[in-house]
C-alpha cells in the first residue's frame, strides 16, 4: 500500500470496529513510517499491538510504544546460542531481552513470542526458567506451522509426539508458577495455533483431581465453535485479506472490500474437521485449528466423552 491507501485501510478498519490493529512483518520497525502510522491509528482511536524482533527498539521507540500501544510481543528462539543461531546475527538475543526490559521500565505491557521449533523444544526447561526471570507480563508459544521459513528448513520442524509433549510440559509449569511475596506481577500464558491443548488442559486437570476440571470445561465450551478467522483477518502489505497470516496461499479478499472479507472468514466448515473426535470439539476445542490449514492437531483421536 502507498500513504494514500494504507490511510483510507485505517479508516476502514475504524468504520468496522477493528478491536485492535496488529503491525507485524516481517519486522515492522524498518518500515520508515512506523511511527507516523502509530499515532494516527491511536489518532483515530484503534487500539495497537506490535510484534516485534525487538532489536530496533531504542529509547524513543520504547517511550512511543509506552505511549501509544496497547502490547508489544517481542520473539524469543529459544537460549542466547540457539536466538543468535536462528536469527543469524550474534547478540541478537541480548538486544531482543534489553528490549524487553526497556519497554518495561517505560510502563509496557509487553510479552515473549515463542514458536515451538524442534530445537526450542530440545531446551524447553531453559526457556520456561528464563520466562520467570525477565519481566514479561505474557507468554505466547506458537504451535509449528509450515509457513514463510518453516516451510523450507526441514530442520525446524518438530516432531508432533515432541510437540505435543511440550504442550503438557507447558501446561504443567503454568500450573506450578508461584508469584513470588510482595509481587504484583501476574504472568498470562497462551498456547496458540491448536485449539485441542484445551483438551490437553482438561486431560491435565481431569488427572490431577483437584476440582478445577469442572469450571475448566464450562469455560471451553463458551469459547468453542469459533473457526480461525472469526474475529481476526490477516492483510498483506499489498492489501490482501488472508484468514490468518499462515494462509497466504489462500487470499479471501481485498482490504477495499473488508467487511466482505470478514464475513468470508468468518463462514469456515468445522463440521467434518471434528466429526471424528471423541472429544466432541464443537463443544470443546471448536476446531479452530482447522482454520489455520493444518487440519486437526488432535487427529481426530477418540477421547472420553
Amino acid at each position: 500500500m502507498n500513504e494514500k491507501d494504507a490511510d483510507a485501510f485505517l479508516g476502514e478498519c475504524a468504520a468496522n470496529s477493528a478491536p485492535v490493529l496488529l503491525l507485524s512483518g516481517g519486522e515492522p520497525l524498518c518500515c520508515p513510517n512506523f511511527f507516523s502510522y502509530m499515532k494516527k491509528t491511536r489518532a483515530i482511536g484503534l487500539k495497537i499491538a506490535v510484534s516485534t524482533n525487538g532489536t530496533l527498539i531504542d529509547e524513543y521507540a520504547a517511550a512511543m510504544m509506552a505511549h501509544h500501544a496497547e502490547y508489544v510481543g517481542v520473539s524469543l528462539d529459544g537460549t542466547r546460542e540457539i536466538h543468535d543461531e536462528f536469527r543469524g546475527l550474534e547478540g541478537a538475543f541480548d538486544s531482543s531481552i534489553s528490549a524487553i526490559k526497556r519497554l518495561a521500565s517505560k510502563g509496557c505491557r509487553v510479552g515473549a513470542r515463542i514458536t515451538l521449533a524442534r530445537r526450542i523444544i530440545g531446551h524447553l526447561d531453559e526457556v520456561l526458567a528464563l520466562m520467570e526471570e525477565i519481566p514479561v507480563s505474557r507468554v505466547c508459544f506458537y504451535r509449528f506451522f509450515h509457513s514463510g521459513r518453516g516451510a523450507r528448513d526441514a530442520s525446524l520442524v518438530p516432531d508432533q509426539a515432541d510437540e505435543d509433549a511440550a504442550a503438557r510440559r507447558i501446561i504443567e509449569w503454568a500450573d506450578g508458577l508461584s508469584v513470588p511475596r510482595g509481587s504484583d506481577r501476574q504472568l498470562e500464558i497462551l498456547t496458540v495455533g491448536d485449539a485441542s491443548d484445551s483438551v490437553r488442559l482438561y486431560e491435565y486437570l481431569d488427572s490431577n483431581s483437584d476440582g478445577r476440571k469442572q469450571g475448566a470445561s464450562e469455560m471451553m465450551r463458551r469459547s468453542a465453535g469459533r473457526a480461525s478467522g472469526s474475529g481476526i483477518l490477516s492483510v498483506k502489505w499489498d492489501g490482501t485479506v488472508f484468514r490468518n497470516q499462515f494462509l497466504w496461499n489462500k487470499p479471501i479478499g481485498n482490504w477495499k472490500n473488508i467487511a466482505e472479507a470478514a464475513r468470508a472468514a468468518a463462514c469456515y466448515d468445522i463440521e467434518s474437521e471434528c466429526s471424528q473426535c471423541g472429544w466432541r470439539s464443537r463443544e470443546i476445542c471448536g476446531g479452530r485449528t482447522a482454520g489455520f490449514g493444518g487440519g486437526c492437531f488432535f487427529g481426530g483421536r477418540k477421547g472420553r466423552e
